[in-house]
């Protein structure tokens, strides 16, 4: 789809980390964190994302334990999934995440950046890992 982008969520009872694709979808990039404490309506605020960067598609972080079975927070995802699905016309897909926070942990540490006081940061990054996985095994 011409100049249309992907978007990688990767959810959280806390926040909610969003990166996004180019237009060509070669490269996945952080973009934002949303704090479900402070934005109650964070759908608007996907859904402005949406619109904004002209997004086709969303990938969903979709995290089973190590043994690839379902954990409460997988029953989350679903459960916003599901939302995401009723809210907007568009294909929505859950993908495996799991490791990619620590990924994305251990990728803030070797930036000699403190982990704690970027928890946000890992949030987008560990969404921007999810995007590259999933756009490397669909080209």
């Amino acid at each position: 789809m011409l100049n249309s982008r992907l978007m990688a969520i990767d959810y959280g009872e806390r926040k909610v980390g969003i990166a996004i694709s180019d237009p060509l979808h070669i490269i996945a990039s952080p973009y934002k964190t949303i704090d479900r404490r402070e934005t109650p309506d964070y759908i608007s605020e996907i859904r402005n994302i949406i619109e904004e960067k002209n997004i086709f598609k969303i990938i969903v972080g979709y995290p089973l334990t190590m043994l690839g079975k379902e954990s409460q927070q997988t029953k989350l995802v679903v459960d916003f999934v599901n939302l995401l699905k009723k809210e907007f016309d568009i294909k929505i897909l859950k993908y495996d995440e799991r490791l990619s926070s620590k990924q994305a942990e251990r990728y803030i540490r070797e930036q000699n950046i403190k982990v704690g006081k970027n928890k946000e940061k890992v949030d987008q990054i560990s969404a921007s890992i999810i995007l590259e996985q999933y756009m490397s095994i669909s080209k």
